[in-house]
């Protein structure tokens, strides 16, 4: 099988990360509301929406050896909530990519979309890197 990751090395501003799909099933909602102690209340937690997404990002690159990822912030607009089983497709793309000292940071904007192709969130996140 081919490694189809990049390199942090190589990811530029513009770069768009291949869409990645999920369901949100209710066994990973349950999860997701387990690791943050909430209830169930019949929709899809938006922060669950946004962690899909970011961890199909993460997925799709590789870091240098030693190196950790540390998810620093984000600024998101939550446009539509979704139901348990909804599918949704995310797509994520390299704003920026910022080195200062011995950090960098990646800046990321998200945009993600239910079954019939309307947008659901979208935002900013902050990925810092420290070497």
């Amino acid at each position: 099988m081919q490694d189809k990751t990049i390199s942090y090395e190589e990811l530029i501003p513009g770069y768009e990360f291949p869409p990645a799909n999920y369901e949100m099933s209710a066994s990973l909602v349950s999860k997701y509301l387990k690791a943050v102690d909430s209830q169930d209340d019949g929709v899809v937690p938006p922060l669950a929406i946004t962690a899909c997404a970011i961890a199909a990002m993460a997925e799709s690159f590789s870091l240098p050896p030693g190196a950790i990822a540390i998810h620093a912030s984000q600024e998101l607009e939550f446009l539509k909530l979704l139901p348990i089983g909804a599918t949704i497709e995310c797509h994520t793309r390299v704003a920026r990519k910022i080195t200062r000292g011995k950090m960098s940071m990646l800046i990321l904007e998200l945009d993600i979309f239910d079954q019939s192709k309307e947008k659901v969130q979208s935002g900013k996140a902050t990925i810092a890197l420290p070497s």
